[in-house]
């Protein structure tokens, strides 16, 4: 899937939100980082002699809604760097479920080779990045060193990811101990996945998505069938990713959206798509809910539509 960016404002709860009521068609924003902008151009194009415009009424609309409670997990891999030097440059992968998690770190020091782990606990605040509590250490050589830290996850993508983490760590010096910061930075790749099966999302309208496992060998008039389909797939990657990002702060997300209209123009199609939600926060239990409409242009490759934009 290309990347989706986005344009507008929003407060930051509101963000976060809209980020986890699967922003209706992949107008995700998570933390307030947005993606980067593909494929250039707004998606308001005017109407020409070739352009087909389908206002689609209600009987007709292609309406999804559910809800969803269960848990998504994640795991990363990712390269970082930082301070002490042990860790000037390495390798980490990390899990989390829900409210804990945990990380495998490995470098190359002068010393010899720095193998370390850190537990982390993740608690339900609702701010609009996830953070945590990390306690880990490590061996290099014949030493020992530990440390306490406080980081963060800060959404680049639907998958990428920038760690940041500060804390202090103990580590030899001299003969002795002693207490020194403890930074780090790097950038993960995270792969949502599913703890629990969730509720089935009731669909209404007709959806469109092209036949599974369908070999595209030559290039192919664009499909306005297949647009729906798209939107749909689009959708599901992005509340998987929400979720498993933002599930230790929020749960029990309900969700419905509605393609609206249709504008096609040759190879670009422009789609409206009206959508509205909750979540709960965990720490109070309040709901927060959010509600507008969606603008998601699609450029047809030749043998199917990708994402490029989305305004909202």
């Amino acid at each position: 899937m290309e990347n989706v960016g986005r344009r507008g404002s929003r407060s930051a709860w509101r963000t976060v939100v809209v980020a986890l009521l699967v922003a209706a068609c992949g107008a995700l924003v998570f933390g307030g980082g947005a993606l980067a902008q593909a494929g250039g151009g707004g998606v308001d194009v005017a109407p020409s002699a070739d352009t087909e415009v389908s206002a689609i009424g209600d009987a007709d609309a292609v309406t999804v809604e559910g809800s969803l409670d269960s848990s998504v997990g994640l795991f990363s891999v990712g390269v970082s760097g930082g301070f002490p030097s042990y860790q000037t440059v390495a390798l980490a992968v990390s899990v989390q479920a829900q409210f804990v998690g945990g990380q495998l770190k490995a470098s190359w020091t002068p010393a010899g080779a720095y193998l370390g782990g850190q537990l982390r606990a993740y608690p339900p605040i609702p701010i609009p990045l996830p953070v945590y509590l990390g306690v880990g250490g490590g061996v290099y050589g014949s030493q020992f060193a530990y440390h306490f830290a406080l980081g963060t996850h800060v959404p680049l993508g639907t998958n990428l990811r920038l760690d940041l983490e500060g804390g202090v760590a103990n580590v030899p010096s001299l003969g002795e101990r002693a207490w020194v910061p403890h930074l780090a930075a790097g950038i993960s790749y995270a792969f949502p996945v599913e703890l629990a099966p969730g509720e089935p999302v009731a669909a209404s309208g007709t959806v469109g998505a092209p036949a599974a496992g369908a070999a595209c060998t030559t290039a192919r008039e664009p499909d306005p069938d297949g647009i729906a389909g798209v939107i749909r797939a689009t959708v599901n990657d992005w509340i998987l990713s929400a979720r498993a990002t933002y599930g230790s702060v929020y749960t029990d997300l309900n969700y419905k959206y509605s393609i609206t209209s249709v504008r096609r123009s040759g190879a670009t199609a422009n789609v409206a798509v009206a959508y509205s939600g909750s979540v709960r926060e965990i720490l109070s239990g309040a709901r927060q809910s959010a509600s507008g409409t969606a603008q998601v242009r699609l450029v047809w490759s030749g043998c199917g539509w990708g994402v490029t934009s989305v305004e909202y």
